[in-house]
Order: C-alpha cells, then sequence, then structure tokens
C-alpha cells in the first residue's frame, strides 16, 4: 500500500534527499569499515596465535569462536531495534566503545574466558551492530538507497582488502597482542569521534517517525508478526545463502587449497579479486536497484557463486581459483546492495532497525553454522562437483518459486 504523506513530512524528505544523503553515505562506509574487527576474514589472522598461545584444537577453537558468534547472533535479535529508538551518534558511539574493549580484552587475554568475551563482543560489535547501523543509516536516510547501501559494501570491502596487510605489516614489529591493543585505541582515538561526527547530521528516528502519516503504518510490526509475514520468510530463504557460503568456503579455504593444489600466495591474490568483484557488483547493483528495485535484482543473485563453485571441478585449478573468487564476490556484491534495499521495499522504513536486527540475527547463526556443514562434508568426502551442482539446483528453483507474488506492505516514499 502506497504511503500517505504530510505535507510537513514530504519538506522533511526533500530536506533529508538534499543534504543528509552525502554523510549518511560517508557514516555507512566508515561504519562498515570499522566492522571489520569484528569479522571472521580479521580474526582469522590470528587463528594460529590463538591455538599456539591457548593450547587450542582446530575444532576447540573452531567451538569457541562459533559459540561467540551464536550468543551475539541471538542478541542481535533485540539489539537491532535500537536504531529506531536511539540517534545514531549515540548507537555508533555506544558500539565503538564496545569493539574497542573486546580488542582490549582480546588484547590482554590470558585465560580461555577473557578470549571468549573478547570474540564475543567483537561478533557483537563488529560483525553485528557496526555493520547493520551502517546499513540502516544508508537505507533509511538515502533517496537513491541503492547507491547508498554500496558505500556500505565498499566499507567492508575497504577492510577485506586492506588490513590483512596492515596487520602482517604491524606483526613484524608487534606481538599479536600488541596489534589487539593498536586496533583498540584507534577505534577509541579515531574512529569513535570520527564516527560520531559523520553520524551529526542525520536524523533522529523519533523525527521521522513522527513526521510519518502511513495509513498503514510499519510502527506496528513486531518480531513475531515478522515471521509470520510470507514476503520475509521467502526473501530470507535466498537472501541467508551468499553469507553462509562464502564464510563457509573463506573458513576452509586451506582445505580447499591442498585438494586443488593451490599456492598459498596466489589464495592471496584471490581475496584481492574477490574485494574489486564485490565492489564492482555492489556498484553495478546499486545502480540496477535505483532503477528497477531490489526484488528484481535478488532473482539472479546467487548464480554467479554457484558457477564459480562449479568450475572447481569442471576447470583446471589454476582457472577455478580465480573463477571461484570472482563468483563468490559478484554473488557478495549483490547480496550487500540487496539486503540493505529489499526490506525497505517491503516494510518501509520507520523500523528497519527491528527489521534488520531480526535479518542480522539469522544472518550470524546461520554464518555461524555454515562452516560446520561443509566441514562435515568435507569429513564425509562429499565431491565438491556433488555440492555444486546442489548449491545451483539451489540458486534456479528456489527464487522462481518463491518470489513471484511478494506482498509489498508498504511502498516507502
Amino acid at each position: 500500500m502506497s504511503r500517505v504523506l504530510s505535507t510537513d513530512f514530504i519538506a522533511l524528505n526533500a530536506k533529508q534527499t538534499a543534504t543528509a544523503l552525502p554523510p549518511a553515505g560517508r557514516f555507512a562506509l566508515a561504519a562498515a569499515l570499522c566492522s571489520s574487527l569484528g569479522q571472521t576474514f580479521f580474526i582469522g589472522l590470528f587463528g594460529a596465535e590463538f591455538r599456539a598461545e591457548f593450547d587450542l584444537s582446530q575444532s576447540v577453537l573452531g567451538a569457541l569462536y562459533g559459540s561467540a558468534t551464536l550468543a551475539s547472533g541471538l542478541l542481535m535479535f533485540w539489539l537491532g531495534s535500537l536504531a529506531d529508538h536511539w540517534s545514531m551518534r549515540r548507537s555508533i558511539a555506544t558500539v565503538l566503545c564496545g569493539l574497542a574493549l573486546g580488542a582490549w580484552l582480546v588484547s590482554l587475554a590470558h585465560g580461555l574466558l577473557g578470549l571468549v568475551v573478547g570474540l564475543f563482543l567483537l561478533r557483537l560489535c563488529g560483525q553485528g551492530l557496526a555493520g547493520h547501523l551502517a546499513v540502516v543509516a544508508a537505507a533509511r536516510y538515502a533517496s537513491r538507497r541503492g547507491r547508498a547501501v554500496a558505500m556500505v559494501s565498499y566499507g567492508f570491502i575497504l577492510g577485506e582488502a586492506m588490513l590483512p596487510a596492515l596487520v602482517a605489516l604491524s606483526m613484524e614489529s608487534l606481538s599479536w597482542r600488541g596489534v589487539w591493543l593498536l586496533a583498540a585505541l584507534i577505534t577509541i582515538g579515531v574512529a569513535l569521534p570520527v564516527l560520531v561526527w559523520l553520524a551529526w547530521p542525520l536524523t533522529h528516528p523519533r523525527v521521522l517517525r513522527d513526521a510519518d502519516t502511513s495509513a498503514v503504518s510499519p510502527a506496528v510490526m513486531t518480531r513475531r508478526k515478522l515471521f509470520t509475514q510470507a514476503s520475509f520468510l521467502r526473501v530470507l530463504a535466498i537472501v541467508l545463502v551468499p553469507p553462509v557460503v562464502v564464510t563457509a568456503v573463506f573458513l576452509h579455504q586451506g582445505t580447499i587449497a591442498r585438494m586443488l593444489s593451490w599456492d598459498l600466495a596466489d589464495v592471496a591474490s584471490g581475496f584481492v579479486l574477490f574485494a574489486g568483484i564485490q565492489g564492482l557488483f555492489a556498484f553495478a547493483g546499486g545502480r540496477v536497484i535505483d532503477r528497477f528495485s531490489a526484488r528484481v535484482l535478488i532473482r539472479y543473485s546467487l548464480l554467479p557463486a554457484g558457477l564459480g563453485l562449479l568450475s572447481l571441478s569442471i576447470l583446471s585449478p589454476a582457472a577455478s581459483l580465480w573463477a571461484l573468487f570472482a563468483g563468490v564476490g559478484m554473488t557478495a556484491g549483490l547480496n550487500g546492495v540487496i539486503t540493505g534495499a529489499v526490506w525497505v521495499e517491503l516494510f518501509g522504513s520507520a523500523q528497519l532497525g527491528l527489521i534488520r536486527g531480526v535479518y542480522s540475527a539469522l544472518m550470524v547463526v546461520s554464518t555461524a553454522l555454515g562452516p560446520v556443514a561443509l566441514g562435515l562434508l568435507l569429513d564425509w568426502q562429499v565431491s565438491l562437483l556433488s555440492m555444486a551442482l546442489a548449491y545451483l539446483a539451489y540458486a534456479l528453483i528456489i527464487p522462481a518459486l518463491l518470489l513471484p507474488g511478494l506482498r509489498v506492505i508498504s511502498d516507502p516514499a
């Protein structure tokens, strides 16, 4: 149902379009970059050091990390809605303090309790809340939503492209504990004041909510009611797949590299290709969304990763490495902008924090389970071809079955 907007809200929306989009985009980019401290790719850089320091096996470290991830994911069900009630300044300041505290605890940890609590805070405030606030800001305050959400993807990509090299450089003169302490100090001393400053022009969500005179207000949405919305569940069946696949492939990259005799230096170059392709397709996907809709783009978003996975069985090892990282990067780039825009298209922006919080919780939980599932399949010696064909069948059939007839609850202005 189309929104019925008052004259005052139209003027407010025009003001946001004219003045708030640039700072919203900058804020989204910076917040997404800061979320890197809690992302799998960054924490995974210290896996060998964690195992040596705390005498952990691969499986025990994975279990500890998975437990921290699951706990943080469950909390996102409730904490995601803070973006609907707090100003963005207050929200990002709280999150960055938690992120810095997590990095500080990891740097000081001399037992498993300190490590697990630190990892929990990193996952909750990094992958969970910092990335969540970045997307909410871009989707809520932008008229060209697709392009603004693409800025979030650029922040994630910058982290993936830059931080591994910076960590490697820092480890030449600092211990792993020193690197984490440095990360905590930079978060508090640099990231916190910059992000609060960038968030300053963003309107308090209460102001937007008070100006919204929608006949069917999305403010009546609750978490329980959200799970009764068929459109929400249909979209979930598609948008949760890419983060599961990316996390699983990245965490088991060493095993796949051994199976295909990949050189680790080439794998590192593959991550650069992944970041570049992801950025390119986020850019292109944002423009497709602005011209058509996220509901159009989502139909095809799973296919590139499927082709990349299939390449592992039909191309030479050297070619398949580049095909895999390119295919997964395409799907990751498209999915990043889709999940920033599709919820606003379906439900409006008044409770975007709540809706994205529920999605983020499910995403975090699913990414914790994905590596376990792939590990079991590899242990059971299921062929890469069989896994790729199963994924491709899903990518072709499920969107075709679920997406027609998506019901738009509210058509955001």
